[in-house]
């Protein structure tokens, strides 16, 4: 079945179903041990499972996925984790249908983390790696327990690299 998607009505949908994040994860083979990946996704019940491919289709971008995290029922989750498909798809999508709720100030941040990786401004120190990473800590609006042993994991590896950036600013 093909299901055709208006802008206005991804808008709709995007601000009340729809996810802007910076996900970030341990990664011993990263120059600072740590990855971060802008990612926009819209997760919804298996049942309508066809949004989120026409979706996909609608952008040209992405993945439909089971959404792992969530263990009481089989959500699916469309993802588009790719930073040039985030910087030239996503991002223009949404300055040129801006939303309508709260979600157009994430989008913001989002956009501006989406346009300084692109640029490869976390890649030039430290420092700037930091500051993505603080932009991306106000995108994160909510936490599940099942995440939290990770994400304690991760914010000990940040008050790490402070910590070096602190001992030698020149990182």
């Amino acid at each position: 079945m093909s299901t055709h998607l208006e802008a206005q009505w991804i808008v709709g949908f995007t601000d009340g179903e729809g996810c802007f994040n910076l996900d970030v994860h341990l990664h011993k083979d990263t120059k600072w041990g740590i990855q971060m990946q802008p990612e926009f996704t819209v997760v919804q019940g298996e049942v309508d499972v066809n949004i989120l491919h026409a979706l996909k289709n609608r952008f040209g971008c992405g993945t439909v996925a089971v959404n792992r995290k969530d263990q009481t029922s089989t959500r699916m989750m469309y993802r588009v984790k790719n930073i040039k498909d985030c910087h030239t798809i996503i991002v223009p999508f949404f300055e040129q249908h801006q939303l309508k709720t709260k979600k157009r100030v994430e989008f913001e941040r989002f956009r501006t983390i989406v346009r300084l990786m692109h640029e490869g401004y976390h890649r030039q120190s430290l420092r700037h790696f930091l500051e993505i990473l603080e932009k991306g800590e106000q995108l994160r609006v909510r936490q599940r327990p099942a995440d939290l042993k990770k994400r304690e994991k991760v914010t000990q590896k940040i008050a790490e690299l402070r910590q070096k950036l602190e001992e030698d600013p020149t990182l």
